[in-house]
């Protein structure tokens, strides 16, 4: 459940940058990350990653489970925008896929 103060208590509002600032102490800021999902084509095995690292470079990785190496970028599965909720103390609240990229 998402915390929605009452009006009079807002002393700044902005939906682009900051979701509610100012309000008694409570601050969430928000921050995104572009995540890739990858599978092993031996073991199934699902790994995540930053998705300039897999789209962009397209690195060579080893999985962890059964040794075998395989290029990211080829074995990509899906690609997600993950929405961060910070609090004031710069610390993740909440993440939620936002979209599928």
């Amino acid at each position: 459940m998402e915390f929605r103060p009452k009006k009079s208590a807002l002393k700044f509002y902005n939906l682009d940058d900051i979701v509610w600032v100012g309000v008694k102490g409570y601050m969430s800021e928000r921050a995104w990350l572009d995540i890739s999902v990858i599978q092993c084509p031996n073991c199934r095995r699902y790994y995540a990653d930053a998705s300039w690292y897999v789209v962009e470079i397209g690195a060579d990785i080893e999985c962890g489970t059964c040794h075998t190496t395989f290029n990211t970028k080829k074995r990509l599965v899906d690609r997600i925008m993950l929405d961060l909720k910070i609090d004031e103390k710069g610390k993740v609240q909440r993440a939620e896929v936002k979209e599928h990229i």
